[in-house]
């Protein structure tokens, strides 16, 4: 599955084709799409929310991160001069709602827990993502 197909199977009210799609965005209450979504040449994936969310606060909603809309060979190209990767900058704010998204799930997951519902294994696999997904924002906002 490539990642426009993983990033197109989290959407709902998707249309389009040839690269270009609209969708309803996850991150805000839509009715109608207000996603516009693009496939470079490049294989890199543009999002846009004509209500102003941001692509981070986009992909967070759906479980995803933002390198999730670039291809593998642009991982590569992120090498810093010292042959370190570099870290992409984020705004507080955009960590800090991925963060409470990721705390969202952890929360549901223990007050299931709590009640003595047991957690399936895609459950437990998706409280594993929000764990790291939260380690990796906190090492950003550092």
């Amino acid at each position: 599955m490539s990642k426009l197909e993983a990033l197109l199977g989290r959407l709902e009210k998707v249309k389009g084709r040839n690269g270009s799609f609209v969708a309803c965005c996850p991150h805000h209450a839509d009715k109608s799409p207000s996603l516009a979504i693009k496939e470079n040449p490049d294989g890199r994936i543009l999002l846009h929310c004509f209500a102003g969310c941001s692509a981070a606060e986009v992909v967070g909603s759906i479980g995803m991160e933002l390198g999730d809309l670039f291809p593998e060979d642009a991982q590569r190209e992120r090498i810093g001069h010292r042959g370190q990767p570099t870290k992409p900058r984020f705004y507080a704010t955009d960590l800090l709602k991925i963060i409470n998204f990721e705390a969202l799930v952890v929360s549901i997951a223990a007050a299931d827990m709590s009640k003595g519902k047991p957690l399936s294994d895609v459950d437990k696999q998706r409280l594993s993502l929000a764990a790291d997904r939260i380690r990796e924002a906190a090492t950003y906002a550092g």
